[in-house]
C-alpha cells in the first residue's frame, strides 16, 4: 500500500478551514446597510474596501497556485514585489471602489471558488516538500488566516458602533 499523499490528506483540511472563516467574514459583514459598508474606519479603509482587498488577494493567490501546477514559478498579477504589499492593497481599494457591493460580493464568491479549484488542482501536482507548512503553496492556499485578520476589527468596529 503505497504511502499517503500529504497533499491530499492537507487540501480538504485547509478547503474546510477557508470556507468557515469566510461564513465567519459573511456573518461580520451582513446587514450592514449600504452607507455603513462605504464607511471609511480602517484608516482609510471602509467595508467595501477590506472585501475588495480579499477579492484581490485571493483571486491572486488563486493565479499563483493554477501557474504552481503548471510547474510555473507563482506570481500575483499586479503584485510588484519593489511597491510591496501597500502598493497592491491601494490598487486592489482603487480599481473596486465603484463597484455595487453585490457585482464586489460576486467577485468575492468567484475568487473564492476560482481558489478552491486551484487548491484541489495540486494533488497530485505538486511534491509534498513544496506543500509543507510555511512553504508558498501553503500560505497561498491558506485564506482562513488572512479572513480573520479582518473579522476580528469588523466586529471590533461593530461593537463600538453598536451595529
Amino acid at each position: 500500500m503505497p504511502d499517503p499523499d500529504p497533499v491530499a490528506e492537507a487540501v480538504p483540511r485547509i478547503i474546510e478551514a477557508n470556507q468557515a472563516a469566510r461564513a465567519e467574514l459573511m456573518e461580520a459583514v451582513d446587514a450592514l446597510s449600504p452607507e455603513r459598508r462605504q464607511e471609511r474606519w480602517f484608516g482609510e479603509w471602509s467595508i467595501h474596501d477590506v472585501i475588495a482587498h480579499l477579492y484581490e488577494w485571493q483571486n491572486g493567490y488563486a493565479h499563483a497556485l493554477e501557474r504552481m501546477a503548471r510547474g510555473e514559478r507563482p506570481e500575483i498579477p499586479d503584485y510588484d514585489p519593489q511597491g510591496g504589499d501597500d502598493a497592491f492593497n491601494a490598487l486592489a481599494s482603487e480599481r473596486n471602489r465603484h463597484l455595487p457591493w453585490e457585482e464586489l460580493m460576486a467577485h468575492l464568491r468567484a475568487a473564492r471558488e476560482r481558489h478552491e479549484a486551484a487548491v484541489k488542482n495540486l494533488v497530485g501536482r505538486l511534491p509534498a516538500e513544496r506543500f509543507e507548512e510555511g512553504r508558498t503553496a501553503r500560505n497561498l492556499s491558506d485564506t482562513a488566516g488572512h479572513d480573520r485578520e479582518h473579522i476580528e476589527p469588523i466586529l471590533q468596529w461593530r461593537r463600538e458602533q453598536q451595529i
